[in-house]
Order: C-alpha cells, then structure tokens, then sequence
C-alpha cells in the first residue's frame, strides 16, 4: 500500500508540473508570434513524440526497471519546461516540445508498468484506480497553479514546471523500488492479441474522450451562448468527480468484473452521446458529462489492471498502450473539428455510433475469450 500511494503522490506532482502549462502555452506562443495553425504544430508536437517513444521507453523500463523509466520522464519534462522561455522563436518551441514528448513519455509506462508489478489481480484494479486519481487531480490542479503563477509574468509557470519535474525526480528516486519487468521467451509474442484488442480499446476510448472536450467549449457557447467561465467550472468540477471515483473504484469493482464495467462505459457512453445534442440546458448537459467522466473513471482503471495482467513485457504493454492514446489525441480533435463546421451535432452522433460499435465488439470479444 506505502509503495502505490508513493508512487501516486509522484504521479501526481509531474502532472500538476505537465498540466499546469495548458492555459499558459498558447499565450506565450501567439506572444512569440505564431499564427493558430502553429499553435495547433505546437500542441501537436508532444503526442507526436509520445506515439514514436512511448513503446521504446517501455521496453528499456522492462530491462532497466521502472523506476528509471519514471525518473527519466520527470527530468525530462521538467528540463524541456526550463528550456522553453530562454529563446523566443515558434520554430524553437515546436523542436523543445517535441524533444519534451520524446524524453518525458517514458514516466507514464513505467508507472503504469510499476503499479502492475506491485499489485496482486485482486487489488490491481483497486491501485489502479487510486494512480489514476491520481493523474486526474494533478490536471485539475495543475491549470489553477498555472494561471496563478502567469500573474507574476508569463515565463514564470514553465519555470515552475520545470521545478516540479526536477522534484518528482528526487522523489521517485527515494521512494520507489527499482522493479524490472520480464520479457518474453524468444519466440513468442510479447503481446497477447486480446492486450493488442485492448490496446486498440485505449484508442478508440481517447478518440471519444477528446471528441467531447474538443467540441464541448464550442457547442456550449454557440447552443447556450456560455463562455469559458462556466467550460471551466463544468471541466474542473468533472475531472475532482473523475477523480473520486477513480479513487474508490476497487470498491466498486468488488460488485461488477472489469470486463463489465469497460462493456457498460461503452453503453453508458453511447446513451449520453445520443443525448447531448437534445440538450435543453446547461444543467442537463453538465449532468450527461459527469456521469460520462464518471463511467470512464470506472472503466479506465479496468483497462489498466487487464493490461498489466501477467509478467511479461509490462512495460513495453503499456508503452504501446501510451502511444494509441497519444494517437486518439491526434486524431480526435481533427474529426471533431471537421464534423462540427458541418454540424453542432455530429461530433456527438460520432461518438455515439463508434461507442456504440465497441460496446458490441467488446462483448464479442468476451465471448470468445472466455469460450476459447
């Protein structure tokens, strides 16, 4: 128990030190000159990197443990942060961001990959939940310290960052074990196709995921004519919901199996999606995305703990498992801008048709898991 909430608590300290830049960066990029479409490469730049490193860092964390993985990718985002303000050019935060992904994207594999090594099958959805609540509460925090630091100048929060990350560093450095992962026999496949289904799961779920938080600004200032006060609170108050139910998830999944719970995410998933576009108020809108962000709060630790299942390739697992997310996040926002400028609506009915799609492949994927 000492070891995950260790672990969570250094989690959480390099999310708050990640997140903290959203509100600031695209200030500062427009500040140094770039049009929107750069601000767009400037975010775009990250996931990017995340995608090619990901599984790399997730086999070298396999071989070289865990907690080096964890302790690279704190450095790493923390130095990149540093670096950002000392020269004032696009072209310069592009190439910094992107380094930034290529280095940091080995903490979230690696921790992921640790809670899977310390956690028995009975409690590894349980921990998982507690790590990502963990995650959770680091990006509803780290916004609210960004904004606040940038009241004592722009530059002020990546160096902030930057501290963070160099302190999440030393921390994992005193209270983690150094847990190295197996490989698989030579051979074999280090990864079973059901984790390769699960896998693409953490895709498609991304996708969705993004979709709504893409769009939603958008459909809530043009349906009720609302600005970025009330996205704020409707965001922030989701995310501590999120939070909370990721925290208490083991108990939950004491009534209902993890397949179960990632197979009624999807129907729950597709029932609000339909229902957001008949909206008739605010309330009843940030009601439907709470209980969204709830489900997903359930299913998400569900996913993790039955990819970390067995011994083998923990790390390279969720390296893969990292790089489809970062992919979901490319995509994503790409779709749904395009099905918005056709119609307020579609993102949504997108949604619900690909939720709905997977709450049936899921199933059918149960099926014949647990009859072959």
């Amino acid at each position: 128990m000492r070891q995950i909430f260790a672990l969570s608590f250094v989690v959480f300290t390099i999310m708050v030190g990640f997140s903290m830049l959203f509100p600031v960066l695209p200030f500062w990029a427009t500040d140094i000159g770039a049009s929107p479409f750069e601000v767009g490469l400037i975010f775009s730049a990250y996931p990017l990197a995340q995608i090619i490193a990901s599984p790399v860092w997730g086999r070298i964390s396999d071989r070289y443990g865990y907690k080096l993985g964890v302790m690279v990718g704190s450095i790493g985002f923390g130095l990149t942060s540093l670096l950002i303000p000392i020269y004032h050019s696009v072209l310069y935060l592009i190439g910094v961001r992107f380094v930034g992904g290529l280095i940091s994207s080995a903490a979230l594999p690696s921790s992921s990959a640790y809670v899977g090594a310390i956690s028995s099958d009975e409690l590894s959805t349980r921990n998982f939940g507690i790590y990502g609540a963990s995650l959770g509460l680091g990006i509803v925090v780290g916004p609210f310290i960004g904004g606040l630091s940038s009241n004592f100048g722009l530059d002020v929060p990546f160096y902030v960052s930057g501290a963070m990350g160099l302190l999440s560093s030393i921390m994992a450095y005193i209270t983690l074990m150094n847990i190295k992962g197996k490989t698989a026999k030579k051979g074999k496949s280090p990864i079973s196709t059901f984790k390769k289904y699960l896998i693409f799961l953490g895709f498609v779920v991304m996708l969705i995921m993004v979709n709504f938080e893409v769009i939603l600004a958008l459909f809530i200032k043009d349906r009720f004519g609302l600005g970025a006060r009330e996205v704020g609170y409707l965001l922030g108050f989701s995310g501590l919901v999120g939070a909370v139910v990721q925290g208490n998830v083991g108990r939950i999944t004491k009534f209902i199996s993890e397949k179960l719970a990632i197979g009624l995410s999807f129907l729950i998933g597709t029932i609000i999606s339909f229902l957001v576009p008949f909206s008739k108020s605010f309330f009843m809108l940030s009601l439907l995305v709470v209980i969204l962000v709830a489900f997903s709060g359930i299913s998400q630790p569900s996913l993790l703990s039955l990819l970390s299942k067995g011994e083998s390739n923990r790390g390279e697992v969720m390296g893969r498992y990292q790089s489809a997310s970062a992919m979901g996040r490319i995509v994503g926002p790409t779709i749904a801008g395009y099905l918005y400028s056709l119609s307020m609506n579609l993102p949504f009915l997108f949604a619900g048709i690909l939720s709905l799609f997977m709450f049936f492949l899921w199933n059918l994927l149960i099926v014949r898991k647990d009859t072959g």
